[in-house]
C-alpha cells in the first residue's frame, strides 16, 4: 500500500464562520492503482490532494505514505518526502518558459542528484515514450497545450515517484487532447507501478480509473 489516510478532516475559518472542507475521510491507494475523485468545482478536491500530498496539514486524522507516518514530520522532512516520493500534475502545466522541453525534464532529475549527461539521457528516453522527441529543443510556448501537459506529466514521473496526484490535469484541453493525455498517464502509471489519484469533474476522464470516489459536502464515498 502506497497511501493510507484515516479520519482526515480539514477546515478553514472564514468571515462567515468555520468552513469544514473535508470530513472524516479514510482512503487507501495501492501501487499501480488509479483512483478518480469526482465532484463539482469547489467541493474540496484540490484541498484533498493538497493534504494527501503533504502540501497542507489536516486538522485531524493520520496520513501514511509508503509506510511512513507523515503526521508528525517537520517541514524539512515533509519537503524531502515530497521530492523523493510524490509527483504532482496540475491543471496549469507550470513549465519553465525560458527552458526547452528537454531542460524542463532535466531540472528535477538534476535537483535529485543526477549528473547532467545522465539527466539528459533519461529525459530523452521519457520524451520518446510519448512521441515528443522531435519537440525536445522547443520551448513551452511553441508547442500545443496537449503537448505541454504531456511534458508536465513526464516531469511528475521522471524521478519515478511512488505516488502521483493530478488535479484537473485536462481542464484546459479539448476533449480529444484530454483523452489522449489520460491514455498517456494511464500507460505510464501502469508501467511504473505507482499509485495515482486524479481529481476531476469529468466522468469521461474517470473511466480510466480502477475505481471512482465522490466528494460531496466534505464526505468521500464510493457512490
Amino acid at each position: 500500500m502506497i497511501l493510507q489516510a484515516e479520519h482526515i478532516s480539514k477546515g478553514y475559518t472564514t468571515t462567515n464562520g468555520r468552513l469544514e472542507v473535508l470530513r472524516d475521510i479514510t482512503l487507501s491507494i495501492e501501487r499501480g492503482e488509479i483512483v478518480a475523485v469526482m465532484g463539482p468545482s469547489g467541493c474540496g478536491k484540490s484541498t484533498l490532494l493538497n493534504v494527501l500530498g503533504t502540501l497542507d496539514r489536516p486538522d485531524s486524522g493520520t496520513l501514511s505514505i509508503d509506510g511512513k507516518d507523515v503526521s508528525s514530520l517537520g517541514d524539512k522532512s515533509l519537503s524531502r518526502l515530497r521530492n523523493e516520493t510524490i509527483g504532482f500534475v496540475f491543471q496549469f502545466h507550470h513549465l519553465l518558459p525560458e527552458f526547452t522541453i528537454l531542460e524542463n525534464l532535466m531540472i528535477p532529475l538534476m535537483l535529485a542528484g543526477r549528473e547532467v549527461l545522465e539527466a539528459h539521457k533519461i529525459s530523452e528516453e521519457w520524451l520518446s515514450r510519448v512521441d515528443l522527441s522531435e519537440r525536445q529543443d522547443h520551448r513551452p510556448a511553441s508547442i500545443s497545450g496537449g503537448e505541454r501537459q504531456r511534458v508536465a506529466v513526464l516531469r511528475a514521473l521522471v524521478n519515478k515517484p511512488k505516488l502521483v496526484l493530478a488535479d484537473e490535469p485536462t481542464g484546459n484541453l479539448d476533449v480529444t487532447a484530454g483523452e489522449n493525455l489520460m491514455k498517456v498517464m494511464s500507460d505510464l502509471v501502469s508501467n511504473e507501478k505507482c499509485g495515482f489519484i486524479i481529481a476531476t469533474h469529468n466522468p469521461k476522464i474517470a473511466e480510466i480509473a480502477d475505481r471512482t470516489l465522490y466528494l460531496n459536502e466534505g464526505i468521500l464515498s464510493s457512490s
